[in-house]
């Protein structure tokens, strides 16, 4: 069925976004999948005050299943002695496999200091702390913290005056203060340069450098929702990128990596109106070949006048966060959206001539059958009216630090999964409520991808008429590869 689900949702974006893509672009996707912007903007930040470092990503080449686990460790294994300490980042999804990783580097190289960041590794510090080999974890954004804590390490000097940051000392956890959020605008430009770092001729299909023909970047960062499952629940202010370096993001990516198309990855890319204006027009100003999207949050002060004035600097689409067709649920979970608010923004859209991709959630605080139904239902209502061009289904994951998971009882949560692996939207429901069992939740997730590949059966297509208008523009349809292309 994710299968199934995968083709239409990567089909349906084909004949629409990404119309203008061509079967070599096509074939290159699965190099998207090394591509991680956090390491590779922190690397850029580091080595500006001479920190010299080495990027380790997994990847598989052509697109063949391979063992990425692995392969990464012993890369990293047989470079290990270079370093003077080693960093991981990771979601909660990805902790199990860097904390096995680690515990593999520590057996071999007992000596290295090993850090790890990311969301998951901060709001459970304590836990991952007595339960990995991790000595050192970084908070929240960790350009200036990670560089203070290399110099301290250089220098042999204490680390508890370093901001951002927890460690074991004689078996007690501490916590330093927390850091405040660095100006993005003060960051360089993301080190693209280090991708190739480990990876072999072969393992790069013969390339000299990776492609990336649909490339992320973020203008915007921040969002002003309070939805009480979001991860990135602890970045409510909307900070901006210097226009320039943006500027000369976009020129190297076009020139150096074969970009044809960029994603904004903002989550409230309309927050302030004139300011994606005004990065509409520097997108606009880009190749006549280039094209754009962006995501937002629904906005009721944006007008008619805002399309059309993207489509004209050549926007090609609107991610728009929906989550439930549900006030009521909407409401609970902080989303501070109303329905006809979304109806309006993705009407103008439609009739400026604007692609729409929206998000939808089954699981959301206090779900019960009848709004699952009635999400399910809304979503694929309105993706055969055109009222959204595309549309993406996942489940809830009430994510380790959040209100939902931390304050359960109030959301009517009986249980939560304690294997991390699961925590991906995708694998497997994460908890059980006095409403819904896992049981429930899982013909749910799985009603609502039926649903949605029947409604675009209906709007593109048989899976053979599809495939056959594709032909050849179609990637291998690994999880890890979708995740990066959409």
């Amino acid at each position: 069925m994710q299968r199934q689900y995968y083709f239409y949702l990567f089909a349906s974006r084909a004949f629409t976004v990404f119309n203008h893509l061509e079967e070599r672009d096509f074939s290159r996707f699965w190099m998207l999948e090394p591509v991680h912007l956090g390491l590779l903007q922190l690397i850029s930040y580091l080595e500006q005050y001479g920190i010299d470092c080495s990027f380790f990503g997994p990847i598989s080449p052509d697109g063949r299943e391979v063992d990425r686990e692995e392969i990464l460790l012993q890369k990293i294994l047989g470079r290990a002695g270079e370093f003077d300490a080693i960093g991981f980042s990771s979601i909660t999804a990805s902790y199990r496999t860097a904390a096995r990783m680690a515990g593999r580097i520590r057996q071999e190289h007992p000596h290295i200091p090993l850090i790890l960041g990311g969301n998951h590794a901060w709001v459970r510090y304590e836990e991952v702390l007595r339960e990995s080999v991790f000595d050192i974890l970084v908070h929240k954004e960790g350009e200036a913290s990670t560089l203070e804590l290399l110099r301290a390490l250089e220098l042999r000097k204490p680390i508890e005056n370093v901001a951002g940051i927890s460690f074991l000392k004689s078996g007690v956890v501490v916590k330093t203060p927390e850091r405040p959020r660095l100006d993005r605008s003060a960051l360089p430009m993301i080190g693209y340069g280090h991708l190739e770092d480990n990876f072999t001729a072969e393992e790069m299909g013969g390339e000299e450098r990776l492609s990336i023909p649909i490339s992320r970047v973020t203008p915007l960062t921040g969002c002003t929702n309070d939805c009480i499952w979001c991860a990135d629940f602890w970045k409510p202010q909307v900070t901006a990128q210097r226009l320039a370096c943006l500027t000369g993001e976009l020129s190297y990516l076009m020139d150096q990596r074969n970009s044809r198309f960029f994603y904004l990855g903002t989550h409230d890319f309309l927050h302030e109106p004139c300011k994606a204006l005004e990065i509409a027009e520097l997108m606009g100003s880009l190749r006549p070949e280039m094209h754009w999207e962006a995501q937002t949050r629904v906005n009721p002060g944006v007008t008619r006048e805002h399309f059309r004035r993207l489509r004209e600097a050549d926007c090609r689409c609107l991610h728009i966060g929906i989550e439930s067709a549900n006030q009521g649920l909407l409401d609970l979970m902080g989303k501070n959206i109303r329905i006809p608010e979304a109806m309006r923004m993705l009407e103008y859209a439609r009739e400026e001539g604007l692609e729409t991709h929206t998000y939808w959630l089954v699981g959301s605080p206090l779900e019960t059958y009848e709004t699952a139904r009635q999400t399910i239902g809304t979503m694929t209502a309105w993706m055969r009216s055109g009222l959204s061009s595309t549309a993406e289904i996942n489940m809830l994951v009430g994510y380790p630090g959040t209100r939902f998971f931390e304050h359960r009882r109030q959301y009517g949560v009986t249980w939560v999964d304690p294997d991390y692996s699961h925590y991906d939207g995708r694998s497997q429901p994460t908890f059980e409520t006095t409403r819904l069992t896992r049981r429930d939740l899982e013909y749910l997730f799985h009603r609502a991808m039926d649903e949605y590949c029947m409604a675009m059966e209906e709007v593109i297509g048989s899976r053979e008429q599809v495939t056959e208008r594709l032909g050849h523009r179609f990637p291998n349809f690994d999880p890890a590869f979708m995740e990066a292309a959409f």
